[in-house]
């Protein structure tokens, strides 16, 4: 009877722990959804297939649309698989919570879509900022007789 009763919370237990990872996977989904993770997966999907776009002008715009759709979306499906052992890892389901509590409130949505804003603007300024930084190095070691 004892073997009994311990197989059988032994199996609840296995039961609770699985759904409670389940959960926390979706919670960890949804929080990479409202915290600007998917837009930035687009931002770089479409810097990536503009690059592309370049290296092979002749391939007709429907190819990458279909390539977006077939490849990329997939990828970011399995990319995400990857990233939720990454958060389990680094908060706990009660913060995961509170995480997606936040980024859906006003200020959490005003920092996401500060971020992507801040981040494009950066890489301008940061990408202006280098050419100079390249120019006084250059000067510099010009000057240093190199």
């Amino acid at each position: 009877m004892n073997k009994l009763i311990f197989i059988i919370g032994l199996c609840l237990s296995m039961y609770l722990c699985q759904a409670q990872q389940t959960n926390s996977e979706k919670d960890i989904l949804k929080l990479m959804e409202v915290n600007g993770s998917a837009a930035n997966y687009d931002l770089a999907i479409d810097q990536m297939i503009a690059q592309y776009k370049m290296i092979k002008p002749n391939v007709p715009a429907v190819f990458w649309e279909s390539a977006r759709r077939d490849v990329f979306d997939k990828e970011i499906v399995e990319l995400n698989k990857k990233l939720v052992p990454v958060y389990q890892k680094n908060f706990s389901p009660a913060e995961i919570k509170q995480l997606i509590e936040f980024y859906q409130s006003p200020l959490g949505k005003k920092l996401t879509d500060g971020t992507a804003k801040i981040g494009k603007e950066s890489i301008q300024v940061a990408q202006t900022w280098g050419i100079s930084l390249g120019g006084k190095l250059n000067s510099y070691l010009l000057e240093k007789g190199m």
